[in-house]
């Protein structure tokens, strides 16, 4: 899920006998190919931190631009994917994915129950305010958004992602489970995202022990190097992480004496979050 500052307006011969070889691949299973590829474009440009072009997919995914380019069209025929508003035509996931992610029923049921507090959470701080959930036990999605009303803002779009150990409301989610998961989660490549991600299982284990006595967790520059951020878990019935919450800022406008007074603020938000959704 990575996070943007806005301001707020309004091989020749080898790729031939590729693309003979998927040719032959899809006349064998055609559906079932072609299936298969596009939900590959799909997972990819949801990595992506901005929109791509039909090129730099074709690298990514190994497949002719001229079949990336048909698969793309149709994607975006039935709202998968759509086209950015650049000048040079790049491409990014349409809407009707996050229409999915956001009618999901327990999703939906979060973020209905979170938004109040998420509104007086942003009216509180004047920053923008993310809600995201779990997903594969490796990263967050961004299921809700607040945005702050001032001029220069932090900004990620629905349905984004990021790992867990570069975000606040990720760390926060760690800090909800168990030693063991967090040691199992660490133990695969942690990858570092600029010179402040915390990249060592060691370091991040005794941050996930501070975290859970405070209730919150912080990000500096961590996730991207103009953005930091302060997050709580939202637990469930039984002590579980089931989403978080997370006050995104400019690194220019961000302080470290406010993390005090704003790690109290998010964890409360998130306590309340949790036992609206009790009732």
């Amino acid at each position: 899920m990575a996070e943007n500052i806005e301001q707020a307006s309004g091989r020749g011969n080898e790729k031939i006998a590729d693309s003979e070889r998927g040719a032959k691949q899809e006349v064998a299973q055609p559906g079932t190919q072609t299936l298969i590829r596009g939900l590959r474009i799909l997972q990819k440009l949801a990595e992506q931190e901005r929109p791509v072009g039909v090129g730099e997919l074709s690298k990514q995914l190994e497949l002719p631009k001229s079949t990336m380019q048909r698969l793309l069209r149709t994607l975006e025929q039935e709202g998968w994917t759509e086209v950015s508003e650049d000048p040079i035509t790049r491409w990014r996931l349409g809407p009707r994915l996050f229409t999915i992610v956001r009618h999901n029923e327990s999703s939906r049921r979060l973020r209905d129950v979170a938004l109040p507090f998420l509104q007086r959470l942003g009216e509180q701080t004047r920053e923008t305010i993310h809600f995201v959930i779990g997903d594969n036990g490796s990263q967050v999605v961004l299921i809700e958004r607040v945005d702050s009303p001032q001029a220069v803002r932090t900004y990620n779009p629905i349905g984004s992602s990021a790992p867990l150990h570069a975000t606040s409301s990720g760390k926060a989610w760690l800090a909800m489970l168990s030693d063991d998961e967090v040691r199992s989660i660490l133990a695969r490549p942690l990858k570092k995202l600029t010179n402040q991600t915390l990249d060592d299982p060691e370091a991040l284990m005794r941050e996930v022990t501070e975290n859970r006595k405070r209730g919150y967790a912080v990000n500096v520059a961590e996730n991207r190097p103009d953005v930091c951020a302060i997050g709580a878990a939202v637990a469930g019935l039984f002590g579980r992480p089931v989403a978080a919450i997370a006050i995104s800022v400019p690194k220019f406008r961000f302080e470290e004496a406010q993390i005090p007074h704003w790690g109290e603020l998010v964890r409360d938000t998130a306590r309340e979050i949790s036992d609206a959704l009790r009732d």
